[in-house]
């Protein structure tokens, strides 16, 4: 057996003896590395005729700095002989040091009974071939029965067989088109005989909502039957749907923002108002504002909207969800257990949870969203070729929302 270290100079190129290598693979090429960049893709693409082989196979860890979506143009050439590799949820170490992962850095060629193999720490990535990082390897070659040899490639079928293939991801949700929309939810007790244009007078007794009411915005008018957004406008169905723009917005002298320079606004004009009642809005004949009244405004109403939009205070988010395999334990050596999160410690063993694949979710803020809008969600901007489901991100929900979640100022909106 032929054993070389690459190389004397730290810094020496190593593409040129790494592409040998994989040039020799006529029969099977098989590789376990873990960073893949751009520049590792273009050298994997130069040897797809060896790449394509039954038995050959490349494995390359998701985690930074691969380049996931490039590998898209491997896949397209080797789809049955590409695989990633997800890592693991635990064990992971303190001091943000991650997560465990697939790290291996395995080349291996084989040509009838002669075999090559290529170890050390070169990922396949720009600095890496091309002498910006310093670098090692030791390259081995010899009779394929060899018990390396045998080893090396036992070791590249485990991170194989610990992977999944390469499925290139949805592209993110494209259909939903930014806007500014001033999104209200009411009850009226009778929608019968509304005649266009509408000069509609909101009347709020909280100034939680002058930032959301400032002109100009398109606005949604949605009116619900009377005693049916108690438990929540998600929940319950429009009986009209309007379309109009916020024309304008007066501070009353109880807005803790205007002060003494607030003043009433009667706005006879108004053909009806909203007010606040029992928790909710309610469409009510025009007349003066209530005595409570801090935030008033002026909605114009030209005619009835479609009701089938759907509005969201933030973009919904594609994302991806790690799919998690079955969990183990394995013997830690005592001084090293307290570098590790100590909920992956127990006793004297060190807790592993593999990731075996993901899942694509749509994430929304908070109750932006009905049973018929996750239908559309699912159907127009999720991917076709897996189930979509969607998660409710309730981190940044605000308190103006929990309070009153009848006004939205709505950023995005799908038709």
């Amino acid at each position: 057996m032929d054993i070389q270290f690459f190389a004397s100079d730290p810094q020496a190129k190593a593409r040129r003896a790494l592409e040998q290598v994989l040039a020799s693979g006529t029969d099977v090429l098989a590789v376990a590395c873990a960073f893949c960049t751009g520049a590792g893709i273009q050298v994997l693409l130069n040897h797809l005729p060896r790449l394509q082989n039954p038995g050959s196979f490349v494995v390359v860890s998701v985690s930074p700095p691969t380049d996931y979506a490039g590998l898209g143009e491997l896949h397209s050439h080797i789809p049955n002989n590409l695989f990633v590799h997800w890592g693991k949820l635990a064990p992971k170490e303190k001091a943000k040091n991650g997560a465990a992962l697939m790290h291996s850095k395995v080349f291996y060629a084989r040509s009838g009974q002669e075999c090559w193999l290529w170890t050390g720490s070169h990922n396949l990535t720009g600095n890496a071939t091309q002498g910006g990082n310093c670098e090692a390897a030791v390259l081995l070659h010899g009779d394929a029965d060899a018990q390396p040899f045998q080893d090396a490639f036992a070791h590249l079928v485990a991170c194989r067989d610990q992977a999944t293939l390469y499925d290139p991801d949805a592209p993110p949700p494209g259909d939903v088109e930014r806007a500014n929309v001033l999104v209200i939810h009411a009850e009226a007790d009778d929608v019968n005989g509304l005649t266009f244009p509408l000069r509609v007078h909101l009347c709020l007794n909280s100034a939680d909502f002058d930032s959301l009411l400032a002109p100009p915005a398109d606005v949604r008018l949605f009116i619900y039957p009377s005693h049916s957004l108690q438990s929540g406008w998600v929940n319950a169905n429009p009986l009209i749907a309007l379309s109009g723009y916020l024309t304008g917005q007066n501070l009353t002298g109880r807005n803790p923002t205007a002060r003494r320079a607030g003043t009433d606004a009667a706005w006879a004009a108004a053909n009806l108002n909203i007010i606040e009642s029992g928790g909710v809005l309610r469409v009510t004949r025009p007349g003066p504002p209530g005595p409570d009244v801090t935030t008033q405004a002026v909605l114009f109403i030209d005619g009835r909207a479609s009701g089938r939009e759907c509005f969201f205070s933030q973009k919904p988010k594609a994302i991806e969800v790690p799919v998690l395999g079955k969990e183990y334990w394995t013997e830690v050596d005592p001084d090293m257990a307290r570098f590790f999160s100590r909920e992956h410690v127990q006793g004297n063993h060190l807790l592993h949870i593999p990731i075996i694949g993901r899942d694509q979710q749509i994430s929304v803020k908070g109750d932006e969203v009905r049973e018929v809008d996750m239908q559309k969600l699912q159907q127009e901007i999720g991917s076709p070729e897996r189930l979509v489901q969607l998660e409710f991100d309730d981190e940044d929900y605000s308190s103006n929302a929990k309070r009153h979640p009848f006004i939205l100022r709505a950023k995005y909106r799908l038709r």
